[in-house]
């Protein structure tokens, strides 16, 4: 989701139904699944006749938000690219040779042998290194603290409750399992878990619940 969906008139001035439909292809896109669906099945996700989504077809495209082939217009665009681990590998090769020499330290008889280029080694393979995941044991593992439902997730709650609201729901979600203390705010299956949060949640609000078996999992809340 990008910031300015708060803020573009070209969005704000559509109907709420429209706002929503417009997020669901959002999020049809990011699962690569809107290139191989057809118009009829494109409809089945958005929950909307045929004749619904012609005219959502083509108010989209006077917009400018897709083209005739329902692809996001300025869609990489607007991903987020992350930075490159070579400029900061520079920067700190930078700022070693500027760096004051100092001696070796001796342990014992022996001369400690590290050299900058065993040094720059470590560092790179450091800022090179993959973004940790959350850690897997028996036990089980906790939230990540910067946890959200990706793409799958999203998708998979929108197309079997859509009535349900998945954003506030994963506020609620992370608020809860982040204030769990000890062994009951660990869960071998967080993708499960989440999807057991939504079931309940729709459960709740009185939501359709004849796609709850669609997505499998296992219970894990």
């Amino acid at each position: 989701m990008y910031s300015e969906f708060a803020t573009d008139p070209k969005v704000q001035m559509l109907p709420e139904a429209m706002q929503r439909r417009l997020v669901m292809l959002f999020c049809m896109r990011c699962g690569d699944v809107t290139v191989t669906l057809r118009d009829d099945e494109i409809a089945f996700h958005l929950r909307i006749s045929d004749t619904e989504l012609a005219e959502t077809k083509a108010l989209f495209v006077a917009k400018g938000f897709i083209d005739s082939g329902w692809n996001i217009t300025n869609w990489e665009k607007r991903q987020f690219a992350s930075d490159s681990s070579a400029a900061r590998t520079k920067a700190y090769r930078d700022r070693k040779k500027n760096a004051p020499v100092t001696s070796h330290v001796t342990k014992g008889d022996a001369l400690d042998t590290d050299t900058d280029t065993d040094t720059d080694t470590e560092q790179k393979k450091e800022l090179s290194a993959p973004a940790p995941k959350a850690e897997r044991s028996p036990t089980g593992s906790r939230l990540p603290a910067d946890w959200k439902p990706d793409a799958e997730l999203t998708l998979w709650a929108a197309r079997n409750f859509p009535t349900v609201n998945a954003g506030m729901e994963a506020d609620k979600f992370r608020d809860f399992w982040h204030g769990k203390a000890g062994k009951d705010g660990r869960k071998s299956d967080w993708p499960a878990t989440w999807r057991n949060w939504i079931r309940r949640a729709a459960e709740r609000t009185g939501a359709p619940m004849q796609a709850q078996a669609a997505g499998g999992g296992r219970r894990a809340l």
